[in-house]
């Protein structure tokens, strides 16, 4: 009695599209993996944790979703596959990506020195104009808003703590009245 022929799963990383998903998903799993060595243990006071929730929560939660959706992606690629494989990236997408990859590197790098509210709305606005946006006052509203709301959705009701400059703190406690 055999179990009969099991499908076998053929992917073939063809285009620029399934490279960069498999290069995602391998980074989310590599990242799980490894994640004691990349995000350092939660600061004690008295053998008690500072903060409210393990460090590591959101990272492990982002990069499940991240390889859950890489998985799906593959998934429906094989019951779906391309009729015809894409040429090579065009240049104008090197470029656009090279230009991504700088900007969030520069994010990363701001983000101690000036703080998570000004690293993030100088982030948001620069990306938002490399994605197409021209209007000013959409790129502003999106540089001003979302900075402020992620920063007291992660400060307030997560518990996390964020780099932020003194000037920043302060006015969010007067306004808030903290």
């Amino acid at each position: 009695m055999g179990l009969g022929r099991v499908p076998q799963l053929r992917l073939n990383l063809q285009t620029t599209e399934q490279r960069l998903v498999a290069a995602l998903c391998l980074s989310a799993v590599l990242a799980v993996v490894f994640m004691g060595a990349l995000v350092a243990p939660p600061k004690t006071l008295f053998g008690r944790s500072l903060t409210a929730i393990s460090p590591s929560l959101f990272p492990l939660l982002v990069l499940s979703v991240l390889g859950a959706l890489s998985a799906m992606y593959f998934a429906w690629r094989v019951k779906n596959p391309d009729p015809e494989p894409e040429e090579a990236l065009p240049e104008h997408g090197l470029k656009r990506g090279a230009l991504l990859f700088g900007l969030m590197t520069l994010y990363a790098l701001l983000m101690e020195p000036i703080g998570f509210w000004l690293s993030s709305a100088i982030s948001l606005a620069l990306l938002s104009w490399l994605a197409g946006n021209r209007t000013l006052w959409q790129i502003a509203a999106l540089s001003v808003v979302a900075p402020a709301l992620l920063y007291l959705a992660a400060t307030r009701l997560l518990a996390v703590s964020l780099p932020e400059l003194n000037t920043i703190e302060l006015f969010y406690a007067r306004v808030l009245g903290l």
